[in-house]
Parts: C-alpha cells; structure tokens; sequence
C-alpha cells in the first residue's frame, strides 16, 4: 500500500512541477529568439531582418531586462549595442509617446535621461497630471516618471495617477482617451499598471474595479481581446497578465468558466523558433509580439528598470 502512495506521490509531484517547467522553456526559447533578431545597428525590427524601429528596440529591451539579460550590452558579433541604439533614436523624438517610451528604454538599458529629454516630459505634462488629456498617455506618462526617478510618491506621479484614476468607466475599465470612451483590454491594463506603479494598491477601490473587468473579459481559450468581445491575441493577453500580476492576482489560477489560463495560452502560441504568434492566424510582428509576452510570462509588469 505505502508503495502506492508513494508512486502518487511522485506522480502528483511531477505534475505539479510541469507548469513551472514549461514556462521556463517557453521564456528561454522567446528570448533566445529576442537576442537572435538583434540587428546589427543595436536594435530590433518588426521582425527578424527587417529595419529597427524606436517602439520594437525598447520592447525588446524591456522584455531582455525582465528576463535578467544586461539589456544595455546586448549586441551582435561587430555590431553597436542595445543601448546604442536607444540613445541613437533620441533625436527622431517628436510626440509625447515618443518621449516617454524613450525615457523608459534608456533607463531600462541603464543609460541616465538627458536633462533636456525629461525637461520635454515634464513639460508635455499639463496642470491636471494628464498627457494631452489621454488615458493611456497618462499611464506612460506615469512609467516615464517613475523611469526618470520619481517615487511612487512625487507629487508628480501621484497627480498624474489621480487623473488616470478619474477616467475610470462605470464598467470599471479604461478607454484610450478618456471616461465614456470604450473600455479596452490594453488600455485598462495599461491603467492597472500605473496606478500600482504610483503606489495604488491591490486594496486600491479603482484597481480591484479594473481587475474585476479585466478578469471577466478572458475567452475560452484562456487569452484576451483587443476589445471585448473580440478574439484573443497574444499582445493584449501579455497585457493583461502584466496587469493583474501588478494588481497580486495569480493569473496561473485564472480560468474563467473552464478557460486554461493565460500563461498557458500565451504558451500555446509558441513557434518552433521561440517567437510568439500574435493569434492562432497571424504571425504579424512577431518580435514585437514575443517582446511583451516574456515580459507577461514572467510575471514583470511595467515600468521595468534595471
């Protein structure tokens, strides 16, 4: 008899040890994929082989440092690094997404904000905390912040999560401008993270709110939507997971009226070179959709800095 409870042991064991196991792989193959379609100019393309763009470089650059990699020296045989090519896209800046996605990529590849480029970022935010009046620039505004070395406290930080706060639909999600626009997937886990990275937590009235909405929107493939109602892709699932691991919910837990969870469907998108497909029909972009979805896998919401 004792010899069948340990074999069901060792069996329960194992099973438990497999999610954990495949995540690592999964993460490991993803990035490998990631360090391999670094240009030679330093930063990341849409897709391997293709002309390096500011917005791919700096998710690739947040995904490598989330994955514990030196993000700044990355680089190919002769080639210039991960921060050189962060600090090469400074002068191409010209809106405020621009800005702020600059400013959190150079100091996630370790590099200090120019004076004048976190000058431009204070001065692109208004009297009332938001950027231009939107919802989801607000929240970057929020991550460019934190990057640029404003506590969770400043009076900055705090004014600008108050106005993402305010925006909140009755729904309990975010839209991209403002309240009463259609709440999204990404735009309301853009929101979570701000609002914990200011230091709103979990307890938080508008998190748990946003959680609840975000949560209620998974498919039955265990993913999410652009929108709701939508089908699921792998950027908005990153999103979402990256959200409600901010907000201290165990998204391996998640499975919505039987879905598997988001980890797992993330998982399931894995291409035979490590990439992740944007959805069970399209393989759009895919260094830019592998980029965020390591970040999701491994449980690193945003801001990330070194």
């Amino acid at each position: 008899m004792w010899r069948k409870g340990l074999a069901l042991l060792l069996v329960l064991g194992a099973a438990l040890a497999a999610a954990p196991a495949q995540a690592a792989t999964a993460v490991d193959r993803a990035v490998a994929y990631l360090e391999r379609a670094q240009s030679r100019d330093g930063g990341f393309g849409g897709a391997p082989g293709s002309a390096s763009a500011p917005t791919t470089t700096a998710w690739a650059a947040y995904a490598l440092a989330a994955a514990g990699r030196d993000a700044g020296s990355l680089r190919r045989p002769g080639g210039a690094t991960l921060a050189d090519a962060v600090v090469a896209s400074i002068p191409g800046v010209r809106t405020t997404g621009d800005v702020e996605r600059t400013v959190m990529a150079l100091r996630t590849v370790g590099r200090d904000v120019p004076a004048d480029l976190e000058r431009e970022l204070l001065e692109r935010r208004a009297a009332d905390g938001s950027f231009e009046g939107q919802t989801t620039l607000t929240s970057f505004g929020v991550f460019a912040l934190r990057a640029a070395g404003h506590g969770p406290r400043d009076p900055l930080v705090a004014g600008s999560a108050a106005f993402v706060a305010a925006q909140q639909n009755d729904d309990g999600g975010f839209s991209f401008a403002r309240r009463g626009g259609r709440s999204g997937i990404d735009d309301t886990a853009a929101a979570i993270e701000a609002l914990v990275a200011a230091g709103r937590g979990p307890r938080s009235g508008v998190v748990r709110r946003a959680v609840r909405f975000l949560e209620a929107r998974q498919r039955p493939d265990g993913g999410f939507p652009l929108m709701p109602g939508g089908t699921s892709n792998a950027q908005s699932t990153a999103w979402a997971v990256q959200a409600l691991t901010a907000a201290g919910r165990d998204v391996r837990r998640l499975h919505r009226r039987g879905a598997r969870s988001p980890l797992a469907y993330l998982r399931s998108l894995q291409a035979a070179d490590g990439s992740i497909r944007y959805s069970r029909t399209s393989v759009q972009t895919p260094v830019w959709v592998t980029a965020p979805a390591v970040c999701a896998l491994l449980g690193v919401p945003l801001p990330i800095l070194p």
